[in-house]
């Protein structure tokens, strides 16, 4: 009986070690949406599904060099069982102008 005790404690050791190795949980966002107002020149993204971090990156032209470069808004988090919070960026403050845009994931 003992010794069914020790490998059972062994057992449960080892398998603490492994969880301690696992790899962590992978957060998803999906039903994801990217849009461009060239009113407001703003870009934003907003996931509707799932949890986890997404934001949004557009791409912004310019008169002057670098002509096009990619501009992104704030890493935001969606929790699970809520609406997700857009991230936006302005080209405004980039000083272009917001053409396309995408939702980025880490």
């Amino acid at each position: 009986m003992r010794r069914f005790a020790q490998m059972l404690a062994a057992a449960a050791g080892g398998a603490m070690v492994l969880a301690g190795l696992a790899a962590p949980a992978h957060a998803e966002v999906w039903n994801c949406f990217s849009s461009v107002n060239t009113t407001t020149n703003v870009a934003g993204a907003f996931c509707a599904s799932g949890f986890g971090s997404y934001r949004v990156a557009a791409t912004c032209n310019s008169a002057h060099y670098p002509y096009t470069r990619t501009v992104v808004g704030p890493w935001v988090t969606k929790a699970s069982g809520q609406s997700g919070p857009a991230s936006t960026v302005s080209g405004d403050s980039q000083g272009c102008h917001v053409v396309k845009a995408w939702t980025q994931f880490p």
